[in-house]
């Protein structure tokens, strides 16, 4: 953990809420430049109340965020939405996915560990689902990419008849071992080109197989980041997909 800041202006991404006592709330927030970071914030009275803008996925520009010392909760002088979610908040299947990447994310990375590209990946991606009609993608796109960002994407399948990904080594097999911890064709052929950076939404990948595939790269993640918890979230997205 790092120690006091202070901090003119930053871009924020809300990822969770926790009431803490009448009119106020511990928000965990991905910051830009110094990760995840555990806002105090406090919600006002009467007309000055404002509550609507801290839901995860939220795009804030937070002004005058600061710490004294190692530890405790950061304050700031103001927040404002960088972008009106006009469509997030009122469609089902992008809140589901909203919801999915930002448990995700608040999981996965440990307080206050600058992650800068996965910052601007995330912001895009929820750019995207606000402004993008389909969505049923997104989620297995974000998590190749980062998989790829963080650079434990598996390499290039050096034999053609070696199409078996093992989840554990992120090595190429002939066989299937236990079933969760390996992907057969198509489904390990997808898991590569995701990481690499294509768009599955144009590239006629099997709408039945998704939630397969989007297991076995959060089975990845588990394994190759010293262990997940559980992403509680994910049974409504795939609900809302079916």
């Amino acid at each position: 953990m790092s120690d006091s800041f202070d901090i003119d202006r930053e871009r924020c991404i809300v990822l969770g809420v926790i009431p803490y006592s009448d009119g106020r709330r511990i928000v965990r927030v991905l910051s830009e430049s110094e990760g995840t970071l555990a806002l105090w914030v406090a919600e006002g009275s009467g007309k000055k109340r404002q509550v609507g803008k801290w839901h995860p996925g939220a795009l804030l520009e937070i002004s005058g965020l600061k710490r004294k010392g190692a530890e405790g909760l950061v304050r700031f002088r103001e927040a404002r939405r960088a972008v009106i979610p006009e469509t997030t908040l009122v469609d089902v299947r992008k809140s589901a996915v909203v919801f999915f990447l930002c448990e995700l994310m608040m999981k996965l990375f440990p307080a206050e560990s600058p992650h800068p590209e996965v910052f601007q990946l995330a912001w895009k991606t929820m750019l995207r689902i606000e402004n993008e009609s389909k969505v049923s993608w997104i989620h297995a796109e974000f998590l190749g990419q980062l998989i790829g960002l963080l650079g434990i994407a598996p390499q290039i399948n050096p034999e053609a008849q070696a199409d078996v990904l093992d989840l554990q080594s992120g090595e190429w097999k002939t066989y299937m071992g236990v079933a969760e911890d390996h992907l057969p064709s198509p489904l390990s052929h997808w898991f590569l080109n995701l990481c690499a950076g294509e768009n599955a939404s144009d590239s006629g990948y099997h709408s039945a197989l998704r939630n397969q595939l989007i297991q076995g790269q959060i089975r990845y993640l588990h394994h190759h980041l010293g262990g997940l918890a559980e992403i509680k979230s994910i049974q409504v997205l795939q609900s809302v997909f079916e």
